[in-house]
Protein backbone atom coordinates (compact mmCIF):
# COMPACT_ATOMS: atom_id res chain seq x y z
CA UNK A 1 0.00 0.00 0.00
CA UNK A 2 2.83 2.39 0.76
CA UNK A 3 4.05 1.74 -2.79
CA UNK A 4 0.65 2.81 -4.17
CA UNK A 5 0.72 6.07 -2.23
CA UNK A 6 4.37 6.63 -3.21
CA UNK A 7 3.56 6.05 -6.87
CA UNK A 8 0.74 8.60 -6.64
CA UNK A 9 3.19 11.18 -5.36
CA UNK A 10 5.34 10.98 -8.46
CA UNK A 11 2.87 10.20 -11.26
CA UNK A 12 1.62 12.82 -13.72
CA UNK A 13 -1.36 14.82 -12.46
CA UNK A 14 -3.96 12.89 -14.42
CA UNK A 15 -2.37 9.44 -14.44
CA UNK A 16 -5.08 8.01 -12.19
CA UNK A 17 -7.70 9.20 -14.68
CA UNK A 18 -5.94 7.40 -17.53
CA UNK A 19 -6.80 4.08 -15.88
CA UNK A 20 -10.30 5.09 -14.83
CA UNK A 21 -11.62 5.26 -11.30
CA UNK A 22 -10.17 2.90 -8.73
CA UNK A 23 -12.34 0.62 -6.65
CA UNK A 24 -13.64 2.09 -3.38
CA UNK A 25 -11.43 -0.47 -1.59
CA UNK A 26 -8.29 0.82 -3.35
CA UNK A 27 -9.23 4.43 -2.65
CA UNK A 28 -9.85 3.68 1.04
CA UNK A 29 -6.51 1.88 1.36
CA UNK A 30 -4.76 4.84 -0.26
CA UNK A 31 -6.42 7.52 1.88
CA UNK A 32 -5.75 5.55 5.06
CA UNK A 33 -2.05 6.05 4.28
CA UNK A 34 -2.40 9.71 3.28
CA UNK A 35 -0.20 11.58 5.71
CA UNK A 36 -1.66 14.85 4.43
CA UNK A 37 -5.22 14.14 5.60
CA UNK A 38 -6.24 16.43 8.46
CA UNK A 39 -7.83 14.45 11.32
CA UNK A 40 -10.55 15.95 13.49
CA UNK A 41 -11.96 14.09 16.47
CA UNK A 42 -10.79 10.98 18.27
CA UNK A 43 -13.63 8.57 17.68
CA UNK A 44 -13.56 4.95 16.64
CA UNK A 45 -15.67 5.58 13.51
CA UNK A 46 -13.46 6.76 10.63
CA UNK A 47 -14.85 9.02 7.89
CA UNK A 48 -12.66 10.30 5.03
CA UNK A 49 -13.91 13.44 3.28
CA UNK A 50 -12.46 15.10 0.17
CA UNK A 51 -13.08 18.86 0.20
CA UNK A 52 -12.11 21.99 -1.73
CA UNK A 53 -11.64 25.25 0.24
CA UNK A 54 -14.10 27.10 -2.04
CA UNK A 55 -16.80 24.42 -2.18
CA UNK A 56 -20.15 25.58 -0.75
CA UNK A 57 -21.38 21.98 -0.38
CA UNK A 58 -18.20 21.04 1.49
CA UNK A 59 -18.74 24.05 3.73
CA UNK A 60 -22.30 22.95 4.46
CA UNK A 61 -21.12 19.41 5.26
CA UNK A 62 -18.32 20.75 7.48
CA UNK A 63 -20.81 22.82 9.49
CA UNK A 64 -23.27 19.94 9.81
CA UNK A 65 -20.59 17.49 10.96
CA UNK A 66 -19.11 19.69 13.69
CA UNK A 67 -21.71 19.02 16.43
CA UNK A 68 -21.79 15.30 15.56
CA UNK A 69 -18.08 14.43 15.80
CA UNK A 70 -17.80 14.03 19.59
CA UNK A 71 -21.21 12.56 20.46
CA UNK A 72 -21.01 10.00 17.65
CA UNK A 73 -17.39 8.94 18.34
CA UNK A 74 -16.31 10.07 14.90
CA UNK A 75 -12.91 10.87 13.45
CA UNK A 76 -13.17 12.87 10.25
CA UNK A 77 -10.10 12.83 8.01
CA UNK A 78 -10.35 15.97 5.87
CA UNK A 79 -8.52 15.48 2.56
CA UNK A 80 -8.04 18.96 1.15
CA UNK A 81 -7.92 19.15 -2.64
CA UNK A 82 -7.88 22.31 -4.72
CA UNK A 83 -9.41 22.58 -8.16
CA UNK A 84 -12.82 24.31 -8.17
CA UNK A 85 -11.79 27.95 -8.53
CA UNK A 86 -8.67 29.92 -9.40
CA UNK A 87 -7.93 30.46 -5.68
CA UNK A 88 -8.64 26.87 -4.59
CA UNK A 89 -5.09 25.53 -4.95
CA UNK A 90 -3.57 28.52 -3.11
CA UNK A 91 -6.08 28.18 -0.28
CA UNK A 92 -5.51 24.43 -0.07
CA UNK A 93 -1.74 25.02 0.15
CA UNK A 94 -2.34 27.63 2.89
CA UNK A 95 -4.30 25.04 4.88
CA UNK A 96 -1.98 22.10 4.26
CA UNK A 97 1.15 24.17 4.93
CA UNK A 98 -0.11 25.78 8.13
CA UNK A 99 1.59 25.00 11.44
CA UNK A 100 -1.81 23.74 12.61
CA UNK A 101 -3.72 22.56 9.51
CA UNK A 102 -6.95 21.80 11.39
CA UNK A 103 -7.03 25.34 12.80
CA UNK A 104 -6.41 26.72 9.30
CA UNK A 105 -9.22 24.56 7.88
CA UNK A 106 -11.55 25.74 10.65
CA UNK A 107 -10.63 29.38 9.93
CA UNK A 108 -11.40 28.80 6.23
CA UNK A 109 -14.82 27.41 7.13
CA UNK A 110 -15.59 29.98 9.85
CA UNK A 111 -14.88 32.87 7.45
CA UNK A 112 -16.47 31.21 4.39
CA UNK A 113 -18.45 33.68 2.23
CA UNK A 114 -21.49 31.63 1.16
CA UNK A 115 -22.82 34.11 -1.40
CA UNK A 116 -19.47 34.14 -3.17
CA UNK A 117 -18.61 30.46 -2.64
CA UNK A 118 -15.30 31.65 -1.30
CA UNK A 119 -13.34 30.04 1.51
CA UNK A 120 -12.15 32.38 4.23
CA UNK A 121 -8.42 31.72 4.19
CA UNK A 122 -6.09 33.77 2.00
CA UNK A 123 -4.42 31.87 -0.84
CA UNK A 124 -0.63 31.52 -0.86
CA UNK A 125 1.73 30.66 -3.72
CA UNK A 126 1.49 27.00 -4.72
CA UNK A 127 4.99 25.75 -3.97
CA UNK A 128 7.04 23.79 -1.46
CA UNK A 129 6.03 20.79 0.64
CA UNK A 130 2.40 21.92 0.93
CA UNK A 131 2.13 22.01 -2.88
CA UNK A 132 3.37 18.41 -2.91
CA UNK A 133 0.71 17.50 -0.31
CA UNK A 134 -1.94 19.13 -2.49
CA UNK A 135 -0.75 17.18 -5.54
CA UNK A 136 -1.03 13.91 -3.59
CA UNK A 137 -4.53 14.78 -2.37
CA UNK A 138 -5.65 15.82 -5.87
CA UNK A 139 -4.39 12.49 -7.24
CA UNK A 140 -6.24 10.60 -4.52
CA UNK A 141 -9.41 12.48 -5.44
CA UNK A 142 -8.84 11.58 -9.11
CA UNK A 143 -8.90 7.91 -8.06
CA UNK A 144 -12.57 8.32 -7.06
CA UNK A 145 -13.65 8.94 -10.65
CA UNK A 146 -15.27 12.27 -11.48
CA UNK A 147 -13.59 14.90 -9.33
CA UNK A 148 -16.56 15.89 -7.19
CA UNK A 149 -16.53 17.33 -3.70
CA UNK A 150 -17.47 16.56 -1.10
CA UNK A 151 -16.70 12.88 -1.52
CA UNK A 152 -17.19 10.73 1.58
CA UNK A 153 -15.52 7.37 2.05
CA UNK A 154 -15.99 4.91 4.90
CA UNK A 155 -16.37 1.25 5.83
CA UNK A 156 -19.94 0.48 6.86
CA UNK A 157 -21.12 -1.82 9.65
CA UNK A 158 -21.42 -4.70 7.16
CA UNK A 159 -17.74 -4.27 6.28
CA UNK A 160 -18.35 -2.82 2.80
CA UNK A 161 -16.53 0.26 1.57
CA UNK A 162 -18.95 3.07 0.74
CA UNK A 163 -18.07 6.05 -1.42
CA UNK A 164 -20.66 8.83 -1.54
CA UNK A 165 -20.28 11.98 -3.63
CA UNK A 166 -22.22 15.03 -2.49
CA UNK A 167 -23.77 16.04 0.81
CA UNK A 168 -26.02 13.40 2.44
CA UNK A 169 -29.62 14.56 2.67
CA UNK A 170 -30.39 16.72 5.68
CA UNK A 171 -30.76 15.99 8.54
CA UNK A 172 -31.58 12.29 8.70
CA UNK A 173 -29.32 11.37 5.76
CA UNK A 174 -26.17 12.57 7.48
CA UNK A 175 -27.06 10.84 10.76
CA UNK A 176 -27.90 7.66 8.86
CA UNK A 177 -24.50 7.85 7.18
CA UNK A 178 -22.71 8.36 10.50
CA UNK A 179 -24.58 5.46 12.10
CA UNK A 180 -23.60 3.25 9.16
CA UNK A 181 -19.86 3.82 9.75
CA UNK A 182 -18.02 0.97 11.39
Amino acid sequence: MAALVASLMFCPAHAAEAFGPASPQAVLRAVQHDRYAIPEGHGVHQLYVFVDPNCPFCHRLFERLQPLIGPHHLTVHWIVAGFLRATSAGKAVAILGAHRPLAALMRNERDFAPGKDDGGIRPVPVRGPAAHALAVNNRLLAMTGPELVPTLLYRNVAGRIVMHQGVPLAPHGLLWTIHAIR
